[in-house]
């Protein structure tokens, strides 16, 4: 026969946990509206001190093309990177496959096998001589972009002046063509 537990009601302890998360709920209340502003017609910046020439402004929106350039080639190369990365990785898979199967008295496929091992050391060496490359322009890229950001994000602008270099922009791209 097989025996039972009681199973007790834990009311006491359910209440308990529920108040204890009313606690720890911060309160809210309804806040009134915020008070309508009149529209203004001309964002200026309340500190004209702070606040950035056209032609630094221009310096700082060809330096963010220039940063995407960059990026773009940045990670086109990751890919590149890592496409032969999995190359190299195949080759190790392969290369373990036949070690497996060698025959140590087989005298040419010793001979073959070396081959590939050291056709495989040889994509390990350019992939790492890459990379050593990759790791560079990342630091390259990283510091530019830092030096952007302490130029160009510290001051305000003048949205009609980024308007207005947006527009010379796209006259100059309808000239070239």
């Amino acid at each position: 026969m097989k025996q039972q537990r009681n199973v007790r009601p834990c009311a006491p302890i359910v209440l308990a946990l529920a108040a204890a998360l009313l606690l720890l709920t911060p309160p809210s209340f309804a806040q009134d509206a915020a008070p309508k502003k009149a529209p203004t017609t001309k964002a200026a910046p309340k500190n004209k001190a702070n606040l950035m020439t056209r032609d630094e402004l221009r310096a700082c929106m060809d330096e963010t093309d220039r940063l995407q350039a960059m990026r773009t080639k940045f990670e086109q190369e990751q890919a590149a990177l890592d496409r032969q990365k999995a190359e190299v990785q195949a080759m190790d898979v392969e290369l373990q496959k036949d070690i497996a199967a060698l025959d140590a008295a087989d005298e040419e496929a010793r001979k073959k096998l070396e081959d590939k091992g050291n056709a495989r050391d040889q994509a390990a060496d350019r992939y790492n001589a890459r990379l050593a490359g990759f790791r560079e322009q990342g630091q390259t890229y990283n510091t530019a972009r830092d030096q952007w950001a302490e130029r160009c994000t510290k001051k305000d602008y003048d949205e009609l002046d980024e308007a207005a270099i947006k527009k010379e922009r796209q006259q100059a791209a309808r000239a070239k063509k």
